[in-house]
């Protein structure tokens, strides 16, 4: 569990579980529905797809109740929290329908596909005094906090550099049935649906732990976005210059169809004392570090390995949710940050049509 910012085990487990209901049962439900079942924290109460194949699936998975329809769901008494996860062009509706109802929600990233619709959530939340949480996961690797803590403690000085990395060898099928063919739904290639490609869907996780590590802001973009090997709507290959709000630079490349690529998704940080090059964060590489000058146990002009452990971020993205809605208090990866992902990524896509370096206010 993170550290300092959460309440002691024993306080979240004399608290009263909190009961979720599923809004989509597509392949991304599968290990959230786990980290709920896996958690003492949290119910799995009930389950809904409009694809009743799907919600059939998980209810008989789980062991838990299928609901015939969303309102259903969202009306029922023992449904005190909903995770959505659907189509993008879906999440913004289902979560303002789930406040609406009275429940706290926990949604899909990217939570929605304009501003707009992030700015009219994030009111809605605070009106009906309910969490409202985005399912940025990735930020809950191991590796990332600690590199956020040796950043905080200033082991590699002032953050000058920054690269960004997606690369990943993706089926073709992809853009048809998502990564394990379990639904056909041609959503992931349409733009209006979508909202966008490679950089929405893979690199707007890095963006999020990006900025939880770094507490640093993208103000400017200047980009170019392709697709150049599938035949979808949304881009399949881009590339960006970013601007920092400390002056720091970075470059991002994000690919769909790599060859040879094995969801290589990470970020390394340059800085005037040293660098760090984190690691997949699904992946079992340890956290590396290079110091100009010696730092605590670790001499200075050479590679160090820091190991980093296995942990489920599934669960631990879950129970700080759950953390929030029984202590009524912030949400760890709230609208708020989803919001400032959002706007990168809308700005990069901006900046590729316009041929022109946007602004990130």
């Amino acid at each position: 569990m993170a550290r300092n910012s959460r309440r002691t085990v024993k306080a979240m487990l004399e608290s009263k579980p909190v009961r979720f209901g599923i809004v989509g049962c597509g392949s991304a439900s599968i290990p959230v529905c786990e980290a709920i079942m896996a958690s003492p924290l949290t119910d799995l109460t009930a389950v809904y797809d409009v694809n009743e194949d799907l919600a059939n699936d998980i209810s008989q998975r789980f062991h838990v109740q299928k609901m015939g329809t969303v309102n259903e769901l969202l009306t029922d008494q023992l449904v005190d929290a909903v995770y959505i996860a659907v189509p993008h062009y879906l999440l913004a509706p289902l979560t303002q329908q789930a406040l609406e109802a009275g429940k706290h929600s926990l949604t899909e990233k990217p939570l929605a596909i304009s501003l707009e619709e992030v700015d009219q959530l994030i009111k809605l939340a605070i009106k009906q005094q309910l969490a409202l949480g985005v399912f940025y996961e990735m930020r809950y690797a191991p590796a990332h906090a600690s590199a956020r803590e040796l950043i905080q403690a200033g082991a590699i000085g002032n953050i000058i550099g920054v690269q960004i990395q997606t690369l990943i060898d993706k089926p073709l099928s992809y853009w048809q049935a998502g990564y394990t063919g379990r639904s056909r739904n041609p959503w992931r290639g349409i733009k209006a649906q979508a909202g966008g490609g490679v950089v929405l869907m893979n690199t707007s996780h890095l963006l999020d732990a990006l900025a939880y590590v770094t507490g640093l802001m993208v103000t400017s973009v200047s980009a170019e976005i392709g697709t150049l090997v599938s035949s979808v709507e949304v881009e399949d290959t881009a590339t960006a210059t970013l601007r920092f709000n400390n002056g720091a630079i970075g470059s991002l490349i994000a690919g769909a169809h790599i060859n040879g690529a094995h969801q290589e998704e990470y970020f390394n940080l340059y800085g005037t004392e040293g660098q760090l090059r984190l690691p997949d964060p699904y992946g079992s590489d340890p956290l590396r570090i290079y110091l100009r000058r010696a730092w605590g146990d670790f001499p200075a002009e050479q590679w160090h390995s820091i190991p980093t452990e296995s942990v489920s971020v599934y669960q631990r993205a879950i129970e700080d949710f759950v953390q929030a809605v029984q202590s009524k208090g912030c949400v760890p990866i709230d609208a708020k940050a989803a919001r400032q992902v959002l706007a990168v990524v809308l700005g990069i896509y901006q900046s590729a049509a316009e041929k022109r370096t946007i602004s990130i206010s």
